[in-house]
């Protein structure tokens, strides 16, 4: 399709063609409105330098490597977060220790000395005591790591997000011929 040159009175010239007829356009070094001549007038203009090359953003290969191993890990790392932070939510938090304690405190003030003394004795023979852990404690680790495993993998996803970006920003500029 041919290319004409119009003409604006700050002397900027525009490069449209026949289906630009009839339309209104902007120049852009003085912002005045022009509208484009009918068709018959448009073919009386003189033409416009044929440009056959136009400039095209090239994806190649490498880039299309980096681009899939990105959406991968932002894939990955946001699924992997996902499931990571939902269990952690699952865990019961509440604190029951000082209940426990007064409940087993009560406990022993109601036994008679003896029986407080031989309990003492099995407790103490079987290993138990300060070697146990908390249940809360316990719980809170295992919350505690699943957070640490969900930040871990939001990084991921991250990663990903930056490789993907690398990757549309890496294109490379190419002379392709006009398509119209």
């Amino acid at each position: 399709m041919a290319n004409y040159l119009l003409s604006c009175e700050c002397g900027a010239e525009f490069s449209i063609s026949t289906i630009d007829a009839g339309k209104t356009l902007i120049c852009h070094k003085c912002d005045m409105q022009i509208v484009a001549p009918n068709l018959r007038e448009i073919r009386e203009l003189p033409l416009a330098e044929n440009h056959d090359d136009i400039e095209e953003l090239s994806w190649n290969k490498g880039n299309g490597i980096l681009f899939g191993l990105g959406s991968l890990l932002v894939a990955i790392g946001l699924g992997l977060s996902a499931f990571h932070l939902y269990c952690a939510q699952q865990i019961d938090m509440t604190n029951f220790t000082e209940a426990q304690l007064a409940y087993g405190n009560a406990v022993i003030d109601q036994m008679p000395p003896l029986a407080a003394i031989q309990q003492w004795r099995l407790v103490r023979g079987i290993g138990l005591g300060e070697q146990r852990v908390d249940d809360f404690l316990a719980k809170q680790s295992e919350y505690r790591s699943l957070h640490l495993f969900a930040y871990i993998e939001l990084g991921l996803a991250g990663l990903g997000l930056a490789m993907g970006v690398m990757a549309i920003f890496a294109r490379r500029r190419i002379r392709a011929p006009d398509s119209r």
